[in-house]
């Protein structure tokens, strides 16, 4: 028997709990180790720690989403944050009959259930791919009290899907036509055809992903400034009132973000966008609170599983984010 890799994104120490049922919907912890060696055996991983760093990952993705993960552990443990991964109803298959409105109710169960239960005081979000539009929409449609507690939101590889799947082959305004026209006979919960896609998906969220203006339309090129702050302007409303800060961080070489977009550019009209301020201003929101901010990784691909260090530089400065909040 050929031996397979050891687990090629980390091992992690934990615990595993269940924050929902019908459907059951578990998540894990892994959290800083305990200060104190007097506390009993069974008790020595007890998720006491109020500081709670939540990973979420893309379409597909479920725990240990990215080769950062490890990385991303041992970084909130050395500043007394644990981390939690979440296995959502989307997760892995489950996005293709889902929606980010399903996705942000069970993030407020999951982060009810740890501050009921898990001593929660504070939540950091790091999103990959589409965790950052699950991020996104969490900030404008997330019962206050919880954003109340949300500090931190790092958004690695916020990238569209529905220019990414313009580089796919197959006949995309065809599919498209055929879901607008389920959906217009209220059939938006039909399948859609196996040639539409690489994964079982729904009319419904064939839109989402895909039509301009979808609901997971949130990071397109060719949005207008306008566009952009309509999608994006309520992130610096949250963070001025509550003191969230974000991190936006894009990839050079994304490959899942077509050659013809020049990502300095789009990754300087997300984070004005986010801000509420218009990159034809000609300023960076000179005397306003700055409560997003672009980070550009030279050399990173969507996981930043290829550039050498990028890994590194993205954790780093999710860190400095999370020691100011605490």
């Amino acid at each position: 028997m050929k031996s397979p890799p050891l687990s090629p994104y980390g091992v992690f120490v934990g615990q595993l709990f269940q924050y929902k049922t019908n459907p059951s919907l578990i998540a894990f912890e892994s959290s800083p180790p305990p200060t104190s060696s007097s506390l009993p055996p069974e008790f020595a991983s007890t998720p006491s720690c109020t500081n709670k760093c939540i990973l979420l990952g893309g379409l597909s993705d479920g725990p240990i989403p990215t080769p950062y993960a490890k990385l991303l552990e041992q970084k909130c443990h050395s500043l007394g944050w644990s981390l939690v991964q979440p296995i959502l109803s989307s997760s892995y298959l489950g996005f293709g009959n889902g929606s980010l409105s399903r996705d942000t109710e069970e993030l407020v169960q999951l982060m009810d259930y740890l501050v009921c239960h898990h001593s929660a005081e504070r939540f950091a979000l790091v999103g990959h791919s589409t965790g950052c539009q699950n991020s996104v929409h969490l900030l404008k449609w997330g019962r206050r009290d919880v954003l109340d507690k949300l500090k931190v939101v790092a958004l690695q590889a916020p990238v569209s899907d529905r220019e990414s799947q313009t580089q796919q082959p197959g006949d995309h305004s065809t599919h498209l036509a055929h879901a607008q026209s389920l959906v217009s006979q209220k059939k938006g919960n039909e399948m859609m055809p196996r040639s539409a896609f690489w994964a079982p998906i729904t009319a419904s969220r064939y839109i989402a992903l895909f039509d301009a203006g979808g609901e997971d339309d949130f990071f397109s090129s060719d949005f207008t400034s306008e566009q952009m702050i309509e999608r994006l302007g309520h992130v610096g409303t949250v963070g001025k009132e509550t003191g969230l800060q974000l991190l936006a961080a894009f990839s050079k070489k994304d490959e899942y973000v077509p050659e013809t977009v020049d990502t300095n550019d789009l990754l300087k009209r997300l984070v004005f966008a986010m801000n509420g301020f218009r990159e034809e201003d000609g300023n960076e929101g000179s005397g306003q609170t700055v409560v997003a901010r672009g980070l550009m990784l030279e050399t990173g691909n969507h996981n930043l599983s290829e550039g050498e260090g990028d890994k590194e530089e993205f954790v780093e400065e999710v860190g400095k984010l999370l020691d100011s909040a605490t």
